[in-house]
């Protein structure tokens, strides 16, 4: 069973993936991915700024080589602690600019219909 921390890092990656997904990168997504960031409890043995920073680097690398559904599967037991909560994080994320990029929104049908059930 995952721990309170392996969800919250697993949330955050999950919300810099949801983000970068679509090579287009607003504001005010980067501001709710720093809000979302700045909410958690944090333990980890790692500080949250350099898991911020890993999670870039493995998330641009996850695109490039077009394996972002492999990239999510690997935080599946994390998330499964809080699913509904990882849920509505990716999907605000999705929401927040006032529109869905294709890609946000198969990666989003992908969490809510295969990987999170």
């Amino acid at each position: 069973m995952a721990t309170q921390q392996a969800f919250n890092e697993a949330l955050l990656k999950l919300a810099i993936m949801m983000y970068r997904i679509d090579g287009k990168i607003r504001l005010n997504e980067q501001e709710l991915v720093d809000e979302i960031a700045d909410s958690l409890s944090w333990d980890g043995v790692n500080s949250i700024t350099a898991v911020q920073s890993q999670t870039m680097a493995d998330v641009r690398e996850a695109i490039r080589a077009d394996k972002t559904e492999a990239y999510l599967a690997g935080l599946k037991d994390a998330l499964m602690f809080n699913k509904q909560k990882a849920l509505d994080t990716a999907k605000q994320i999705m929401q927040s600019d006032g529109e869905e990029a294709r890609k946000e929104r198969r990666l989003y049908d992908y969490l809510r219909q295969q990987l999170l059930v």
